[in-house]
């Protein structure tokens, strides 16, 4: 998938420091809008701090929006360490995970291991479709599923229905190249 259909949210462009819920639904907004027009990149450079509160507005839009776009990906970058712990955590509570490019991958905030071995095979997969991810894993089918639709929700994986299945609706799956986004920040 190429970079010409994604989109850099800088949260930044409000303050150094992300709070309250008004003014998370003011960015899930802008959030919602960029995933109207493709993927999106969520990118908290400069960002000092960001509350709970704020997160949680941006988190469940995000959630929300994803389920209804399947072919729609949003990650993460650029956090530091106090936004990470607070995004955590709001993960957590929420039982969310959420896909995050870090140190040239795409990994996943919240969810369990065997989610982010499924992630780090899709990233070397790039466009697949499942019974080729399921062969890499060594899954069955009905057992990947579930993880493809949990990434999916994460932000990591987009997919589209596959018009060449011979039965049934098939989907192809994406994910961002890891290397085309190394530059973003």
């Amino acid at each position: 998938m190429s970079l010409k259909n994604i989109t850099i949210l800088r949260l930044d462009d409000a303050a150094a420091v992300l709070s309250t819920r008004e003014r998370g639904r003011e960015a899930a907004d802008r959030l919602q809008d960029a995933l109207g027009a493709g993927n999106v990149v969520i990118s908290f450079a400069g960002v000092e701090v960001a509350t709970p509160s704020f997160l949680d507005e941006i988190l469940t839009r995000l959630h929300s929006v994803l389920q209804a776009n399947e072919q729609a990906i949003a990650i993460v970058t650029d956090m530091n360490q106090d936004v990470r712990e607070s995004l955590e955590l709001v993960l957590e509570h929420r039982g969310m995970t959420l896909g995050v490019l870090q140190e040239g991958h795409i990994q996943l905030l919240g969810g369990k291991r065997h989610l982010q071995q499924t992630m780090e095979a899709a990233e070397k997969l790039g466009t697949f479709k499942a019974t080729e991810l399921a062969d890499a894993l060594k899954l069955k089918l009905p057992n990947l599923h579930q993880r493809l639709k949990t990434l999916h929700e994460a932000g990591a994986i987009g997919r589209q229905v596959d018009d060449t299945a011979q039965r049934g609706r098939r989907h192809a799956y994406q994910v961002l190249d890891p290397r085309e986004l190394a530059g973003i920040g």
